[in-house]
Protein backbone atom coordinates (compact mmCIF):
# COMPACT_ATOMS: atom_id res chain seq x y z
CA UNK A 1 0.00 0.00 0.00
CA UNK A 2 1.26 3.21 -0.79
CA UNK A 3 0.45 6.77 0.98
CA UNK A 4 1.22 10.36 -1.02
CA UNK A 5 3.18 11.97 1.82
CA UNK A 6 4.03 14.61 -0.47
CA UNK A 7 0.12 15.99 0.00
CA UNK A 8 0.29 15.67 3.57
CA UNK A 9 2.27 19.11 4.06
CA UNK A 10 5.68 20.08 5.39
CA UNK A 11 4.34 19.82 8.83
CA UNK A 12 3.90 16.16 8.72
CA UNK A 13 7.10 13.32 9.31
CA UNK A 14 6.74 9.95 8.49
CA UNK A 15 7.66 6.99 10.40
CA UNK A 16 6.99 3.11 9.90
CA UNK A 17 4.28 2.43 12.55
CA UNK A 18 1.85 5.36 10.50
CA UNK A 19 2.31 7.81 13.72
CA UNK A 20 2.30 11.51 12.23
CA UNK A 21 3.26 14.69 13.93
CA UNK A 22 1.47 17.68 13.54
CA UNK A 23 2.25 21.07 15.24
CA UNK A 24 3.09 18.77 18.20
CA UNK A 25 -0.25 16.66 18.19
CA UNK A 26 0.39 12.55 17.29
CA UNK A 27 -2.15 11.53 14.83
CA UNK A 28 -2.29 7.66 14.38
CA UNK A 29 -3.38 5.82 10.89
CA UNK A 30 -5.05 2.38 11.15
CA UNK A 31 -4.59 -0.03 8.24
CA UNK A 32 -8.24 -1.11 7.61
CA UNK A 33 -9.90 -2.94 4.80
CA UNK A 34 -12.70 -4.09 2.73
CA UNK A 35 -14.19 -6.24 -0.03
CA UNK A 36 -14.22 -4.80 -3.23
CA UNK A 37 -16.69 -6.03 -5.87
CA UNK A 38 -14.42 -8.98 -7.12
CA UNK A 39 -13.99 -10.28 -3.56
CA UNK A 40 -10.21 -8.47 -3.17
CA UNK A 41 -9.42 -6.86 0.20
CA UNK A 42 -8.92 -3.64 -0.34
CA UNK A 43 -6.26 -1.88 2.29
CA UNK A 44 -6.84 1.48 3.08
CA UNK A 45 -7.18 4.34 5.78
CA UNK A 46 -10.36 5.33 5.62
CA UNK A 47 -12.89 4.52 8.00
CA UNK A 48 -15.64 3.91 4.90
CA UNK A 49 -15.58 1.68 1.31
CA UNK A 50 -16.83 3.98 -1.35
CA UNK A 51 -19.62 1.98 -1.86
CA UNK A 52 -20.42 3.50 2.26
CA UNK A 53 -20.11 0.17 3.78
CA UNK A 54 -17.90 0.68 7.07
CA UNK A 55 -14.32 -0.90 6.80
CA UNK A 56 -12.77 -3.51 9.27
CA UNK A 57 -9.67 -3.06 11.12
CA UNK A 58 -6.31 -5.25 9.88
CA UNK A 59 -4.85 -5.93 12.66
CA UNK A 60 -5.80 -9.30 14.43
CA UNK A 61 -7.32 -9.17 18.05
CA UNK A 62 -4.47 -8.90 20.85
CA UNK A 63 -3.90 -12.67 22.45
CA UNK A 64 -3.52 -12.86 26.03
CA UNK A 65 -2.57 -16.79 27.45
CA UNK A 66 -4.90 -16.26 30.47
CA UNK A 67 -7.91 -15.92 28.21
CA UNK A 68 -10.98 -15.99 31.36
CA UNK A 69 -13.82 -16.28 28.47
CA UNK A 70 -12.36 -18.81 25.92
CA UNK A 71 -14.54 -21.33 27.37
CA UNK A 72 -17.78 -19.50 27.10
CA UNK A 73 -16.54 -18.56 23.39
CA UNK A 74 -16.38 -22.18 21.99
CA UNK A 75 -19.25 -22.85 23.62
CA UNK A 76 -21.60 -20.53 21.77
CA UNK A 77 -19.35 -21.15 18.59
CA UNK A 78 -20.55 -25.29 19.54
CA UNK A 79 -24.08 -23.98 20.18
CA UNK A 80 -24.42 -22.11 16.99
CA UNK A 81 -22.23 -24.27 14.24
CA UNK A 82 -19.60 -21.97 13.84
CA UNK A 83 -16.96 -24.40 14.80
CA UNK A 84 -14.23 -25.45 11.78
CA UNK A 85 -14.71 -29.05 12.94
CA UNK A 86 -18.36 -28.84 12.03
CA UNK A 87 -17.77 -27.65 8.45
CA UNK A 88 -17.02 -29.83 5.60
CA UNK A 89 -13.53 -29.42 4.98
CA UNK A 90 -12.16 -26.91 2.11
CA UNK A 91 -11.82 -27.62 -1.16
CA UNK A 92 -8.59 -26.78 -2.60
Amino acid sequence: MFFNFYSLGKHHIHNPIGVFRLGGVSVRMYLQFYINENGDKVYTTKKESPLGLATESAHPARFSPDDKYSRQRVLLKKRFGLLPTQHPPPKY
